[in-house]
């Protein structure tokens, strides 16, 4: 009986809106505090019933969403404001930051990899890339115990293997024997570590100069010497990874017929902003993995716009609720997710995106421009 009346994003708003019509809490805040004292009732209860087999199951069926985007494009804030503070995903999300602060202080000599590397970049960028890599690793394995349906981390392995590597590779910063290295242990790594692998990307998108503004705010010492130059081509890079028919020549958007019916499963009001991976570029354990595309060009304030952040919120319960019953799906006629008979080829060249409906229309791209939806003050 307890297990049935612990509940997150719909089921939440659900319960405010009964105490509010039926129980007569009047005002919406109170509604939403006395739900959230009831939720965390529930939970700590649960926490004490649950048994191993119990946790072990719920470990098994949660998502991983992996957020990437450029630097300063707001993931600090999509992580702290959007998943921490709204009924929607308060309830439903374990975030997992970006590992900064193992990268500034390493070792009983508190070396900062970060600061040498924006220091001297052609000396310690393959140095910088290993460590960002086995602290990914270290983070997944921390963080594979949690039992809230959905673990969202702060970029990936594979947004440091198709942006920042090829970035610090291109700018003669890692030379061919670095890279041939890295290369040679990325993807058996990977393989045989299967939580590296999300089940979706989020793809927080600005323009350059709106990320240099905002890291200009924030005045993180250590992208004092980040030039708007480096950030323009992270964008180039993020967009012909995640969204090449945007990215010019570097990406060419590939269409395929998806499955019979496929499209329809995908929320209506998401369905113009959820993509698919493919191409010749991509790693092949994230070949057709969802994306989903977020604009986060425009500043709004979340302390004033609170329904704004709260639409932007289930957007993206919206889209946890589509990937969770499309690997339902999957696991249900006996495949096996994220495999590949496709050899990996790391560097793009051509590829593309799977698009819902089997077409691309012009109408699409323009739905990604959704202002309301988004707020990234300086992060």
């Amino acid at each position: 009986m307890l297990a049935s009346l612990q509940f997150f994003g719909k089921s939440n708003e659900k319960m405010v809106e009964f105490l509010q019509s039926s129980v007569g809490i009047i005002h919406r805040n109170h509604a939403e505090s006395i739900t959230t004292f009831i939720r965390k009732s529930v939970d700590e209860e649960l926490k004490e019933k649950n048994s191993d087999s119990d946790l072990k199951s719920a470990q098994k069926k949660r998502l991983t969403f992996c957020v990437e985007g450029n630097i300063s494009v707001g993931k600090t804030t999509f992580l702290q404001r959007i998943a921490n503070e709204t009924l929607e995903l308060q309830d439903l999300v374990e975030i997992v930051p970006e590992p900064i602060d193992k990268w500034q202080d390493i070792g009983p000599d508190h070396f900062n990899i970060l600061d040498a590397f924006y220091a001297e970049p052609q000396r310690y960028a393959y140095t910088f890339q290993n460590y960002v890599f086995v602290t990914r690793v270290m983070q997944e394995r921390e963080s594979s115990g949690g039992i809230r349906p959905l673990r969202l981390m702060e970029r990936s392995v594979f947004s440091d293997r198709m942006v920042f590597v090829r970035a610090v590779h291109e700018a003669n910063w890692m030379n061919e024997m670095e890279i041939s290295i890295y290369d040679s242990w990325f993807d058996p790594v990977v393989s045989t570590l299967p939580g590296l692998i999300p089940d979706g990307f989020i793809y927080l998108r600005a323009s350059p100069d709106t990320c240099h503004k905002r890291m200009m705010l924030r005045k993180r010492t250590e992208e004092g010497g980040v030039s708007l130059e480096y950030l323009r081509d992270l964008h180039e890079k993020h967009e012909s990874w995640l969204f090449p028919f945007e990215s010019g020549n570097h990406g060419v958007l590939s269409v395929s017929e998806l499955p019979l019916n496929f499209d329809k499963s995908v929320p209506p009001e998401i369905r113009d902003r959820v993509f698919y991976l493919e191409g010749n570029h991509m790693h092949p354990s994230i070949q057709k993995v969802p994306a989903l595309v977020l604009d986060c060009e425009p500043n709004i304030d979340f302390n004033r716009d609170i329904e704004a952040k709260r639409q932007y919120a289930r957007q993206v319960a919206d889209f946890f609720e589509f990937v969770k019953k499309k690997k339902e799906v999957t696991v249900g006629a006996g495949e096996e997710p994220h495999k590949s008979n496709q050899a990996p080829v790391l560097l793009p060249q051509n590829g593309g995106l799977w698009v819902p409906d089997g077409k691309f229309s012009e109408s699409a791209l323009k739905s990604l421009d959704f202002r309301r939806d988004m707020s990234f003050m300086s992060h």
